[in-house]
């Protein structure tokens, strides 16, 4: 491998690196998350919505009625927890790709042992 092929693989590292850094600083927020999906149901047509908190229980999934006063603060935390779980989900992509991309460098940047020594009988 090139000394140009191996600065474009180092400097497509550095570019996933920074990309990492920043998913791991939305993960990190001081922000307050409920692990759960809001879901809105109208039992009439016309009639008012009716808001419940979707999540996993023990063995399938379990609804919580979810009062009117705490739909917007309910939907700021599912919200937050939507986000961490695709910025890490992200991340985990991030870092695979940072690792076959240094695995190619070391491949690069390793001689060939029959070269070295020549071929034996």
């Amino acid at each position: 491998m090139t000394r140009i092929q191996l600065a474009r693989l180092r400097q497509d590292i550095r570019a996933l690196k920074a990309r990492r850094l920043t998913l791991e600083h939305l993960a990190m927020a001081h922000q307050m998350m409920v692990p759960a999906s809001l879901l809105e149901r109208r039992f009439r047509p016309g009639a008012p919505p009716a808001y419940y908190l979707s999540f996993a229980g023990p063995k399938t999934s379990r609804h919580r009625y979810v009062r009117k006063a705490d739909v917007d603060l309910i939907r700021r935390q599912t919200g937050a927890w939507r986000e961490f779980s695709r910025s890490l989900a992200e991340w985990v992509r991030v870092n695979r790709e940072i690792e076959r991309l240094l695995r190619k460098i070391g491949k690069g940047r390793c001689r060939d042992i029959e070269t070295l020594w020549g071929k034996r009988r």
